[in-house]
């Protein structure tokens, strides 16, 4: 949450919203950087992802915490409480996401040591999909910007034509044999990760446009 991230120094946010933009800024910046060492075979990139990712159920279990003291408020609406919701379901899209980004980088590692190279252009581009759609819905409901979530859905779409045309190359690779069925099968386990993400992030971005274009519902 990049763009929240600058929200967030500027505008001084509640915890909440404080908490919940560093669970985005370690999940999304954890990712892009798997991105970039995978496109650059760096192992070295690699090295800090788990460590990078291990505050991320604490800082959920705080988001958590703080949710059930702004319901037991007394006053509160009936839309903050669908905000709120929706705040809890950010929490857990990020830690998930944290989970996915250490078993992605486990299989780059595989690829990355593979003694012959492997083409990963495309699925590079998939994992960064995934961090600036997942950034995008996140930041729709922090900052209740529309636009922003109709943008996360978008590319969404988009990401879903990138995926496919991944898997019809991966499908053609995985009936030869040998090295080369080996490398399919792990770049086939990454783009499946990252775009479970994608999926994720573009029920959240689908679910913000309704709360924000249907507020009473």
């Amino acid at each position: 949450m990049n763009r929240t991230m600058k929200t967030v120094a500027s505008e001084a946010p509640t915890p909440l919203m404080g908490t919940l933009a560093l669970m985005g800024f370690a999940a999304e910046n954890n990712l892009r950087d798997v991105a970039q060492a995978l496109g650059k075979r760096d192992l070295g990139g690699l090295g800090r992802v788990e460590e990078r990712n291990a505050k991320q159920a604490r800082l959920r279990a705080e988001v958590e915490e703080q949710i059930v003291d702004v319901m037991s408020q007394p006053m509160i609406g009936s839309r903050e409480q669908r905000k709120l919701i929706l705040v809890s379901q950010v929490a857990l899209m990020f830690e998930r996401m944290g989970a996915q980004t250490v078993e992605i980088a486990g299989v780059c590692r595989q690829v990355i040591c593979q003694p012959k190279p492997s083409r990963v252009t495309e699925i590079k581009k998939l994992i960064e999909h995934a961090v600036y759609i997942t950034d995008r819905a996140a930041t729709g409901l922090v900052e209740e910007d529309l636009e922003m979530a109709k943008i996360a859905l978008e590319q969404k779409r988009d990401a879903a034509e990138l995926n496919a045309r991944i898997n019809r190359e991966l499908a053609a690779f995985a009936e030869t044999r040998g090295e080369t069925a080996i490398r399919a099968d792990l770049l086939c386990r990454i783009a499946c990760k990252a775009y479970g993400i994608i999926e994720e992030a573009g029920q959240l971005a689908h679910d913000v446009i309704t709360f924000l274009e249907k507020p009473e519902i």
